[in-house]
């Protein structure tokens, strides 16, 4: 290969990568997630190995020297070893298809930062952000239809999601594009035309995130655009810099004085958007989700502060910490709903503060004086981290949000890269004879094992989960077992969906011998799932679920009281375990443990005690 042709293969890929945000392939399990983040992991895999073939045989395209790619690599290796000695570094490293996230996604990110910084050139990096604000563009179209009613809001209501799925993910996404489009606008000042064109992209961004209604991003919006108000207060460079700052927070003080004035308004009150405003207080601040896991994410991080419980394990500090009144709540939370809490707990202290690190050496090196930037690009360039950070006070990243904070970091560390990290001249012959067919063959299985397969096994799980729609049992048996069979990511979800689905099937016309078949097949990937995770009080929960509904009881009962021994507080196990004991002919000992749950959840007194009087009366 020579170097125009991988450089083609590089350029072509990175310039794909800003609208891996619109694909969402309805044939997968969790399309809106894991269509994206497959997408991004095969483009980033097919780059990453044409870049290391280009910087063998170009020194100019290796990777320089800087805080930013220090600061990167340190927070991939603290969190690798945190995942190494997590509680569960299988979910650590694979994730899930809900999430697509773990250890896999951060080293993907990591090639992306290498190889995006290391060979484009300002020019690249001007039309890349120009790509990426086009993508804008088309997503602002798509949502400003979905807002005319011509397109669905997939998740229901009136907060806009885009191709998102997710409105707090369509937010981040335009939060940060806006300040692109900022700056971009103040470079191009001079050309009327695209003064024009970014100004009303910006406004088009600006009433996209309003209406996805998220008050972190928002907030983060006005918090940063304060930032840029207030650092060209004094900007001695431009004095209509000046002037424009100090009107952009006189009217942001008149927006947010005006707001607290109107709050108690028809107007506001009315208003899908400002009404989840004005509805904040102190009574829903504490029972809100968040006043319930942020306090757990503290306890998970006294507990191992150093390393944390690894990526992917809040569920495990969710558990340890869960009090009855949550019920009301989502029933399990496998995140902490605020990144820097997340950090203290996937990664301990040294992960958090590696984390933190890229915000505060970003910001140092957008502000020193080295670097070519301008006054106002360093305060639109702190107002977007700044931004950015205070929206995660309120959410966790997903993959969208953090490309977009890479590529940032590419950038900053492109503008203030020094030297490349080595110079030595490797030969063409040792490039292309022995380097080319090694990495080749990595390609190749890298394709296959993250992608290809749990690809397959993403699909026969939809399959299977489709066939039970239109009453296909048996094809939905064998797609299940399938989906099992075939990846490692998303086992636990199979698993799961399995289970649960399985009744469906043992109830249908299908021969006994393929209901037996089915049957040996379920129980032993679910008692499996619970030897393998034998301290996840959910998965033991599902065990012994799925075995009280097929009449085995006695192993039921012995995994709901795993499931109660390692979460105390969860009504639902104790639901599942009185349901063990009335079909077992031990009605006192269900009522025994629903007199318990009166007694830990007093809003359950009630109705507990009028199954206790059903099941005295014989009625259940």
């Amino acid at each position: 290969m020579n170097k125009q042709m991988l450089k083609a293969i590089i350029f072509a890929g990175l310039f794909a990568v800003p609208f891996i945000p619109f694909l969402v392939y309805s044939s997968f399990f969790f399309p809106f997630i894991t269509t994206k983040a497959f997408t991004f992991r095969i483009i980033v895999e097919i780059v990453f190995a044409a870049w290391v073939i280009l910087a063998l045989i170009d020194k100019g395209c290796r990777p320089k020297k800087s805080p930013v790619l220090y600061a990167v690599a340190i927070f991939l290796v603290i969190t690798g070893v945190a995942n190494i000695f997590s509680v569960d570094s299988v979910r650590s490293f694979w994730s899930n298809f809900e999430r697509m996230e773990g250890f896999i996604s951060l080293l993907h990110l990591g090639a992306f930062f290498v190889v995006i910084s290391s060979v484009f050139r300002e020019v690249d990096w001007k039309r890349w952000w120009n790509t990426s604000l086009a993508a804008s563009t088309l997503m602002v179209i798509y949502v400003l239809l979905q807002l005319a009613g011509s397109v669905t809001i997939h998740q229901g209501g009136v907060r806009v999601d885009g191709t998102f799925g997710n409105a707090t993910y369509l937010a981040v996404y335009m939060l940060i594009h806006i300040f692109i489009a900022a700056l971009f606008l103040y470079r191009s000042y001079k050309d009327v035309a695209m003064r024009w064109t970014y100004g009303f992209l910006i406004i088009g961004q600006a009433i996209i995130l309003y209406n996805t209604a998220t008050r972190g991003a928002i907030l983060g919006l006005l918090g940063g655009l304060i930032v840029v108000a207030l650092l060209n207060l004094k900007n001695r460079e431009d004095r209509l810099v000046r002037l424009a700052s100090l009107s952009l927070f006189a009217g942001l003080v008149v927006l947010i004085g005006g707001f607290f004035l109107l709050k108690d308004t028809d107007f506001v009150r009315e208003s899908p958007v400002l009404s989840r405003f004005s509805s904040i207080t102190t009574e829903e601040l504490k029972s809100g989700g968040r006043s319930f896991v942020w306090p757990m994410a503290i306890e998970g991080f006294k507990e191992r502060p150093l390393l944390g419980w690894g990526q992917e394990n809040f569920i495990y500090v969710f558990q340890e910490n869960y009090v009855p009144e949550m019920y009301r709540l989502e029933p399990w939370f496998d995140r902490a709903h605020n990144a820097y809490l997340d950090w203290l707990v996937g990664a301990g202290l040294l992960g958090a503060l590696s984390y933190l690190s890229l915000y505060i050496i970003t910001l140092y090196l957008v502000w020193r004086s080295k670097n070519d930037f301008s006054h106002i690009e360093r305060s639109i360039l702190t107002g977007l981290l700044a931004a950015y950070f205070f929206h995660n006070f309120f959410v966790f990243d997903h993959l969208v949000s953090y490309i977009l904070f890479f590529s940032l970091l590419s950038y900053v560390h492109f503008r203030n890269a020094d030297k490349p990290l080595w110079t030595k001249p490797i030969g063409e012959f040792y490039a292309q004879r022995i380097a080319l067919p090694l990495i080749g063959i990595f390609l190749v299985l890298s394709l296959y094992f993250v992608n290809i397969k749990p690809i397959i096994g993403n699909s026969f799980l939809i399959e299977g989960l489709k066939s039970i729609q239109l009453q296909e049992f048996e094809k939905a048996g064998t797609n299940f077992k399938k989906a099992y069979y075939t990846s490692t990511l998303g086992r636990q979800e199979v698993v799961q969906h399995t289970s649960v689905n399985s009744i469906v099937i043992f109830q249908s016309s299908l021969s006994l011998e393929k209901k037996n078949e089915f049957y040996a097949f379920v129980k032993s990937a679910v008692i499996k799932e619970a030897e393998d995770y034998p301290v996840d009080a959910k998965v033991q929960l599902m065990a012994g679920s799925f075995l009280s509904s097929t009449g085995a009881f006695d192993e039921a009962l012995f995994y709901l009281e795993r499931a109660r021994e390692l979460m105390p507080g969860k009504q639902q196990i104790y639901f599942e375990i009185a349901n063990v004991y009335i079909n077992n002919g031990n009605d006192q000992a269900a009522i025994d443990t629903l007199q318990y749950v009166g007694e830990i959840s007093p809003d359950h007194r009630q109705e507990m005690e009028e199954y206790i009087r059903r099941i005295r009366n014989g009625e259940i």
